[in-house]
């Protein structure tokens, strides 16, 4: 076997190598459906009926909008804290915006807590049940996202 043969083997199987890891990146992983659908799974486990599933969607609407104002607040809090710092502010003005910061998340606590009070006062008593088990799994889907460390 000649030297030009043998690079032309391997230029190939190279070649055939790099389509099959292509392939396995783009194909090969599996599909990601985004986060679950968490008012889907709520009135599934917990069998809502029609009554409930219309308060429940309205104690849905009450909680985002309670959470989007807190937020709104948090940021505007940090935009002014790290502004401070640009212009040298007082450190007991940075202090305050730090402990108003603080009293905004606690806030945000406490909206989470009254939305899943508010869903277990929406529960019958059998329901309560399924709510006690279910309370654990959904309320991970309200904690901050972790970044990985690189």
């Amino acid at each position: 076997m000649n030297k030009v043969k043998l690079l032309s083997y391997i230029s190939v199987g190279l070649l055939l190598t790099n389509i099959l890891v292509l392939c396995f990146l783009f194909f090969g992983k599996p599909k990601h459906h985004g986060p679950p659908n968490v008012r889907e799974e709520v009135i599934e486990k917990l069998d809502f009926n029609e009554n409930q599933i219309l308060i429940y969607d309205q104690l849905i609407q009450w909680h985002q909008h309670e959470i989007m104002k807190a937020e709104k607040e948090m940021l505007r809090l940090k935009t002014q804290l790290y502004v401070g710092l640009a212009s040298n502010s007082d450190e007991c003005v940075k202090d305050s915006i730090v402990r108003e910061i603080a009293n905004v998340d606690i806030e945000i606590e406490n909206i989470h807590y009254k939305h899943f009070q508010d869903i277990n006062d929406l529960c019958s008593e059998e329901q309560k049940v399924k709510f006690q088990e279910l309370v654990l799994q959904i309320s991970n889907y309200f904690r901050p996202q972790m970044k990985r460390k690189k």
